[in-house]
């Protein structure tokens, strides 16, 4: 299917559509399982996972919880004989892997929202491509601080847009975020409450709004209960997943005093919990783990792992609300995030 050299994600899509427009696949039809799909395509269930959901969000499939995942029955831009609907765009700026766990989520809000208000939505996944002016009717999702002012080009050229997943104070536009800072603050808190004063924050990000906001949560929680931290304390994290896990396993020998940690995101979750099993370091036992956002598994671990939820899914559903009824007020609405306690935190 790649001979062209097309992304395979991109090459299922494209597949699907044109068995939709040659009425191989019908209105209504309920597609295969994800696992026939991936033996049928050859491909690993990331990649086609990505092309359903994106098919999905831009209103080509529906899919239906505990049911599967059918041929949308709603007419399709382009359909013969039928009214062209409203498309919203959305603009994905960094589709790099650590973010869709929170894009799917996030998905599902806008495409439900969307769907019932009979709009279809339009995924663009254009990461390599310069901001452009021309941004009217957009939900930008999780834009660097380096796109900030080509945002603001944007607004003053006259687009109206909704920016999600990224914030910053003052921004014209409207931004809609997760108090992620509010989360870190209380989580960081309850750790050193508990007796904890090494604690490590692993896999931060560089030049994402929502990421320097769990490090100045980290380092305010230090601060306000009179503890010194070095930001030796603090670690990135590479987008290459192998990278990072050397990264955080070198990072764990040299500090052997470590008696918590506290992962950033979902892909550092899971990096943890890998490496943890191969040391043969037994939470909380041995280790203490705090996490942003844990993996849907999480709950199935021999320790539940405490965790911070965000809610996704009412961003998305909010962003798609916002634009569609034209409430443009600049500045940033944040939603409360959840703190789920499992058995992963314990007294030192």
């Amino acid at each position: 299917m790649n001979r062209d050299f097309t992304p395979t994600y991109y090459s299922i899509k494209r597949n699907i559509k044109d068995q939709i427009a040659r009425n191989i696949l019908q209105p209504g039809e309920l597609l295969p399982g994800r696992k026939a799909m991936c033996e049928l395509y050859d491909c690993s269930w990331s990649t086609l996972n990505r092309a359903v959901n994106e098919l999905i969000l831009e209103g080509v499939l529906t899919a239906e919880k505990g049911k599967g995942t059918y041929v949308s029955s709603r007419p399709q831009p382009g359909a013969a004989g039928g009214e062209q609907p409203k498309t919203l765009n959305v603009w994905l700026c960094n589709p790099y892997p650590s973010v869709y766990g929170m894009i799917s989520e996030m998905m599902d809000g806008m495409r439900e929202e969307a769907h019932q208000r009979g709009v279809s939505i339009r995924f663009l996944d254009l990461v390599d491509s310069a901001i452009p002016k021309e941004l009217d009717e957009y939900i930008v999702v999780t834009p660097s601080n380096e796109q900030l002012v080509s945002l603001i080009e944007a607004y003053e050229y006259g687009s109206r847009f909704v920016v999600v997943n990224s914030s910053w104070q003052g921004a014209p536009y409207p931004c809609i975020d997760a108090d992620i800072f509010g989360a870190v603050s209380e989580a960081t808190s309850l750790l050193l409450h508990k007796g904890h004063r090494n604690i490590g924050l692993l896999g931060i990000r560089s030049g994402l709004s929502n990421y320097e906001r769990r490090v100045d949560a980290f380092r305010g929680a230090f601060l306000q209960g009179g503890l010194p931290l070095s930001d030796e304390w603090i670690v990135g994290r590479p987008e290459n997943r192998e990278e990072a896990k050397k990264l955080y396993g070198e990072w764990l020998d040299r500090h052997s005093e470590v008696t918590a940690l506290f992962a950033a995101d979902y892909a550092t979750t899971l990096i943890l919990l890998e490496l943890l099993a191969e040391k043969n370091i037994k939470v909380p036992q041995q280790i203490s783990l705090f996490t942003v956002g844990a993996p849907r598994f999480a709950s199935l671990q021999n320790t539940p792992i405490s965790t911070i939820v965000q809610p996704f899914y009412e961003m998305g559903r909010l962003s798609v609300v916002r634009l569609l009824e034209r409430q443009m007020t600049g500045g940033t609405e944040l939603l409360a995030c959840k703190l789920l306690m499992g058995d992963s935190v314990s007294t030192v």
